[in-house]
């Protein structure tokens, strides 16, 4: 069985890493920055958008899907 995180791990597993930028984002917030609910509330909106857009870049299919039934 071939390792899911060797090479490039951006690639192979973006929701992984969407997750743990969050996370990572969530408690540098909670715990190293006085900012207000409202604030963090923001940034963690932008991050989860910004990082969507990465995620769909990553996942999308860039060969043309045949309808069923069909082949190329």
């Amino acid at each position: 069985m071939a390792n899911p995180f060797q090479g490039n791990v951006l690639r192979h597993e973006p929701v992984l890493i969407q997750g743990l930028v969050q996370a990572i984002l969530g408690v540098i917030l909670a715990f190293g920055v006085d900012l207000t609910n409202e604030q963090v509330g923001s940034i963690m909106a932008v991050t989860a958008v910004v990082l969507a857009i990465l995620v769909r870049m990553f996942v999308t299919p860039v060969a043309p899907v045949p309808p069923a039934g069909e082949t190329l």
